[in-house]
């Protein structure tokens, strides 16, 4: 039986509130969150739904790779929400949800930096990831927020790539209430979604503040396979990493970064 997030007292009174976010549906299993909140769209659900699952069969994170969710039905939040997508800057909706995921985590008790363009951290490792999908469903452009936060991995062996990862509940030392979680990231995310055409520089200073990429030797792998190293400097207007290499400063917009040492 499903513990329905959406009858959680603080996601109910969000939904009944004045954010876009109007249909929390919690299901048990799911191939993933965003297949099935694009179906729902598909069959004539408005923006404003949200998807979670509390296991997902098929997940999948940037470039096709598999997402894990954790040991536990309760091990993670995992979740896609569908908005209507920005006239403006559609680049900067997953700056936005990461600085949504970001807030939600900080407010549970941690400390979280952003790596650029997808992911959370905690104490250097991976708690959240984010996978942004853009779909014209109905004369309607769409952006499906995928979020998945590692919410209580505590006891889980970490025994070889899960080695990277941690959860919200390890580095604070207590539990963390899912519902709670949810509501925050929801609240938040509206915030920020609104913030991508009315005021996208509050945005970018806002997720500078907070990126552990800036300022860090990267090594940046695109999807033809060649790559580049250099150091990361900025974002630009349309939230690209700006990285000074010792050819030449170039801004990217798609492909894999690794932290070639700490940013701080």
């Amino acid at each position: 039986m499903v513990d329905d997030l959406a009858r959680h007292d603080r996601v109910a009174a969000l939904l009944a509130g004045p954010l876009a976010w109007h249909t929390v549906e919690h299901v048990a299993e799911s191939t993933s969150t965003s297949d099935l909140a694009l179906a729902r769209a598909r069959a004539g659900a408005r923006p404003g739904l949200v998807v979670v699952a509390d296991r997902q069969t098929a997940g999948r994170g940037r470039q096709g790779r598999t997402w894990l969710d954790g040991p536990r039905q309760d091990a993670s939040l995992l979740l896609t929400a569908v908005a209507e997508a920005p006239p403006v800057h559609p680049t900067l909706v997953p700056l936005a949800a990461g600085l949504a995921a970001a807030d939600a985590i900080r407010r549970a008790g941690a400390s979280p930096w952003l790596k650029w363009p997808n992911d959370v951290l905690l104490d250097e490792r991976k708690t959240a990831g984010i996978l942004v999908e853009q779909h014209a469903v109905r004369n309607t452009h769409l952006v499906l927020v995928g979020i998945g936060i590692n919410v209580d991995w505590r006891g889980v062996d970490r025994a070889g790539d899960q080695g990277a990862w941690t959860s919200v509940a390890e580095q604070t030392g207590a539990a963390v209430d899912r519902g709670d979680l949810l509501a925050d990231l929801l609240r938040g995310l509206a915030a920020w979604l609104h913030s991508v055409p009315s005021d996208p520089l509050r945005l970018l200073v806002s997720y500078r503040d907070v990126c552990a990429t800036i300022g860090a030797a990267v090594r940046v792998s695109f999807p033809d396979g060649t790559a580049v190293e250099g150091r990361a400097v900025d974002l630009d207007r349309e939230g690209r990493l700006v990285v000074d290499t010792p050819e030449r400063q170039m801004a990217v917009s798609a492909g894999d970064v690794e932290h070639v040492r700490a940013a701080r």
